[in-house]
């Protein structure tokens, strides 16, 4: 009989800066299109996640369009409802997210947006993906 033995050894992890220190100093969002229509005829969903305490909120929209007035009226009712106000806001690369609107909101309330960087591929990247795949291009 085979009897194998593990020990697990659990290493903190090192701080990390980018993680938030205060309720709603990050929030993440995220905008995703429904596939159907759901029966109030919503198109797409906007997700906000507050980094510090991991709070979830989502808002339906009717059509991507709308995203400003969601933001808009999402971090108002936090600004009221709580005595903190956001301070950064992490999106990706969406356009419905760099509308003029948008922009010169998050300025007035002092908002620092971030986006995520482009998912570009380097030389590195696309080879160990060919050699995973079993293909070889020849340069």
């Amino acid at each position: 009989m085979l009897q194998l033995r593990f020990r697990l050894y659990q290493h903190s992890f090192p701080e990390n800066s980018k993680f938030s220190s205060e309720t709603l100093g990050l929030i993440h969002l995220d905008l995703l299109e429904l596939p159907t229509l759901s029966y109030s005829k919503y198109k797409c969903v906007i997700i906000f996640l507050d980094d510090y305490f991991s709070y979830c909120r989502v808002a339906f929209l009717h059509k991507k369009l709308d995203v400003a007035e969601a933001i808009k009226a999402v971090f108002w009712l936090w600004s009221n409802t709580t005595s903190h106000s956001v301070k950064h806001l992490h999106t990706d690369n969406g356009g419905e997210y760099m509308t003029s609107e948008l922009q010169s909101f998050l300025c007035e309330q002092g908002i620092v947006h971030e986006t995520s960087t482009s998912a570009k591929w380097s030389s590195r990247m696309v080879e160990s993906n060919a050699a995973r795949k079993g293909t070889i291009y020849a340069t």
